[in-house]
């Protein structure tokens, strides 16, 4: 019986040196970053030739402009009133 009290004293401290140990060696371990995996290109199934090229999409007609001054307010007498031209010429 006498055996027995540090017996088990040093199985708990083993046990727990042992727990402690390999806890740091599993969170050194997950600390470095992952290797590298090489990947395989994926090239366009239109490259391979699976399936055909799409065509170019036809170029619509330009459209035609708005107006200068749809609502009215021109920017260019009110920087020529600014300025100190009365009158803008050219218009």
């Amino acid at each position: 019986m006498r055996i027995l009290r540090p017996f088990l004293g040093g199985l708990v401290v083993t046990l727990s040196t042992a727990i402690v140990v390999f806890v740091s060696a599993d969170r050194l371990t997950h600390l470095a970053p992952p290797a590298p995996v090489a990947r395989a290109v994926a090239f366009e199934p239109s490259a391979t030739g699976s399936i055909p090229a799409p065509l170019p999409a036809p170029v619509a007609a330009p459209k035609k402009a708005a107006p200068a001054i749809p609502n009215g307010y021109d920017t260019e007498r009110l920087r020529a009133l600014m300025a100190g031209d009365p009158i803008m010429r050219g218009r």
